[in-house]
C-alpha cells in the first residue's frame, strides 16, 4: 500500500483528521460522518432529500439509526429540515452553513494534498 495514489490518500486522512481536531467543528462520529457525505451527494445534484427516503436509503443503517444520526447532525448544526409546502408531514434535510464551512474544509484538505 505504499502506490503514490494511497500515499496521497493517507496524508488527506491525516489533514482532514489534524484540522478536524483543531477546529471548531463538532465532533461526528463514523456513522454521522458517512450519512452527512450522503446527504451531501443528494445536495451536490441539487436533490430534495426527504427523512423518509434517507431513513429507507441503502446507508448500511437501520431507519431508526439513520432518524437518530440525522437528529444529531441537525443538533450539532449540520443540517436542517425543511417543511414541504404541499404536505406538512413531509421534511426535506438541508445544508447550513456549517456544513458548507466543513466541506470547504475538506476541499482545501485535498486540494492542499494534491499540491504536496
Amino acid at each position: 500500500m505504499n502506490t503514490l495514489s494511497s500515499s496521497s490518500y493517507i496524508k488527506f486522512l491525516n489533514l482532514a483528521k489534524a484540522i478536524r481536531e483543531l477546529t471548531a467543528f463538532p465532533c461526528l462520529n463514523p456513522m454521522e460522518e458517512c450519512l452527512l457525505n450522503y446527504v451531501a451527494l443528494s445536495w451536490q445534484a441539487d436533490k430534495n432529500l426527504s427523512v423518509s427516503e434517507t431513513m429507507h436509503s441503502n446507508v448500511a443503517m437501520t431507519p431508526s439509526s439513520v432518524h437518530r444520526h440525522l437528529k444529531s447532525l441537525r443538533i450539532k448544526g449540520f443540517l436542517s429540515l425543511t417543511v414541504d409546502e404541499r404536505d406538512n408531514r413531509i421534511k426535506y434535510i438541508t445544508h447550513t452553513p456549517l456544513s458548507e464551512q466543513y466541506f470547504s474544509m475538506l476541499e482545501k484538505c485535498i486540494s492542499q494534498t494534491a499540491n504536496s
